[in-house]
């Protein structure tokens, strides 16, 4: 992993944000600053968090956000890669080491997700993990789904929702949406079906992708696909 000194360090503790994240499939950190602390120039950074001898690396946004609130209170929100626990009420040291880019405002919720996306692979860059992004292409006429250059098993079920997902980058897709799209018929509660069949699909995903997760899940709402991944259809 690569040494850096950090430009900023902040603590405090993660408190709860309004789970906008969530729901888009970048789930955030938000921290509560401890007394005396000083905000730093606003930005989104390459950033390195801590807590109770723990250690992840993640890209942060400082100040505002004008998208989606357009709120006049900065924030703190650090999305960690793969981390998928909770951590509200917990202190969090946070050190800031490169700045990525300035707060902007964008048009609509696709571009700042696919945003997010391109921060994210510049974040990972930075800080040398390991492995390329990794690359799913849709092969339409056979039918079949291909990650970093590999072909995956995949039953019809397993083609058909991940193809799905491809086709809305950045976009979450409710349980109730994929089923009525893939299965062909009215929901009616029978979302284990896609629950199952996400399972199956991230088994046989992960070992393409090194390691790395392919499927996000939006608690409490649906799935999409990663933030990281690349995603493009022949």
């Amino acid at each position: 992993m690569k040494e850096s000194t950090p430009l900023y360090t902040l603590s405090g503790v993660v408190i709860r944000g309004r789970g906008v994240g969530k729901h888009v499939g970048t789930p955030t950190a938000d921290l509560a600053l401890s007394p005396g602390s000083q905000l730093p120039p606003g930005g989104v950074y390459a950033s390195r968090a801590s807590s109770g001898g723990a250690v992840w690396y993640g890209v942060t946004s400082v100040g505002r956000r004008p998208t989606l609130h357009n709120d006049c209170v900065p924030s703190v929100e650090t999305h960690l890669f793969g981390f998928a626990g909770e951590l509200y009420g917990r202190p969090l040291t946070l050190e800031l080491h490169k700045k990525l880019r300035s707060i902007q405002r964008f048009d609509d919720l696709t571009r700042l997700l696919e945003q997010i996306g391109r921060d994210c692979a510049a974040a990972r860059a930075f800080w040398g993990l390991s492995g390329p992004l990794p690359v799913l292409r849709i092969d339409e006429a056979g039918r079949r789904a291909l990650l970093n250059g590999r072909a995956a098993a995949l039953t019809p079920k397993e083609y058909q929702l991940l193809r799905l997902l491809s086709r809305a980058p950045g976009a979450v897709l409710t349980k109730e949406e994929i089923y009525q799209t893939v299965w062909r018929e009215p929901a009616n509660g029978c979302l284990h079906a896609v629950e199952n069949t996400v399972f199956q699909l991230r088994k046989k995903l992960r070992p393409l992708a090194a390691g790395q997760e392919v499927i996000e899940t939006a608690v409490g709402y649906g799935y999409r696909l990663a933030a990281e991944v690349r995603a493009g259809a022949d």
